[in-house]
């Protein structure tokens, strides 16, 4: 079988300052690029990861060699500069067909720069695959199908796909690289592939981020509740409006 890990995005210089791991590989990262590797050992096969960022990221990039993985793509052109995630989830979702095919491509819930934790529903829309999104645990792959243990708000519930299949993976669990696979990585090059649009000739309308919205923490004391009355009810929907107004939803 043939597995697939997408790195998180690495945010560029101007914000490096209030993200001060970002020339690191991100945990999550980590406890995805071992699950892709656990399956490996299970189902046999092999483990490619791929990022998407300036060079600068090629350092994220060979620090993967060193849990083992089959072959490291990093996705840096000057042409994919500041694009929003629906692009950049379009341009991956074109190398994963490229290197292609994979039976699972595997990813972290989300970024640390752009949080939008849209990633894998767009990449895999772009796909045309199912999506398994909050999965703890992927355990079984039989049959052309995928099974996995996903977390709800209140209770786990188990899944099961046909594949090829997106895993969106909230798995937290310790991994770091064995001395083994460090060795056995390492032989004095690296193998990082850099892809470009002359690789990938790839035609997409540049759309790049003009406005960042800040949220709010929301206030912890409790909310009024407020009685809406009426003779009837064209009066109470009148009022309703009214108060929606004063909260400006609408």
């Amino acid at each position: 079988m043939r597995f697939v890990v997408i790195l998180k995005q690495i945010p560029d210089d101007s914000i490096k300052k209030e993200y001060q791991d970002v020339d690191q590989l991100n945990d999550s990262d980590k406890n995805v690029i071992k699950e892709a590797l656990d399956l490996r050992d299970r189902y046999g096969g092999t483990v490619d990861v791929i990022g998407f960022g300036p060079l600068s990221a090629e350092d994220v990039m060979k620090e993967t060699l060193t849990y083992g993985i089959d072959d490291a793509f990093l996705i840096s052109d000057s042409q994919f500069a500041d694009m929003d995630v629906s692009q950049v989830a379009k341009i991956v979702a074109a190398v994963i067909k490229k290197l292609g095919p994979y039976d699972l491509v595997l990813c972290g819930r989300q970024a640390i720069d752009g949080d939008s934790a849209h990633m894998a529903s767009m990449t895999s829309c772009a796909l045309e695959i199912p999506l398994i999104a909050y999965s703890d645990e992927i355990t079984e792959m039989k049959d052309g199908s995928v099974f996995a243990t996903c977390m709800g708000d209140q209770m786990a519930y188990k899944v099961e796909a046909k594949t090829p299949a997106m895993i969106l993976s909230i798995r937290e669990k310790n991994s770091f690289p064995s001395v083994p696979d460090i060795m056995k990585t390492y032989d004095g090059t690296y193998k990082t592939k850099i892809l470009t649009n002359e690789d990938l000739n790839f035609s997409v309308t540049k759309r790049k981020v003009t406005q960042l919205r800040k949220y709010e923490v929301k206030s912890s004391k409790q909310q009024k509740l407020v009685m809406i009355g009426g003779k009837d009810e064209e009066e109470k929907a009148a009022q309703i409006l009214q108060l929606l107004k004063q909260k400006s939803v609408i």
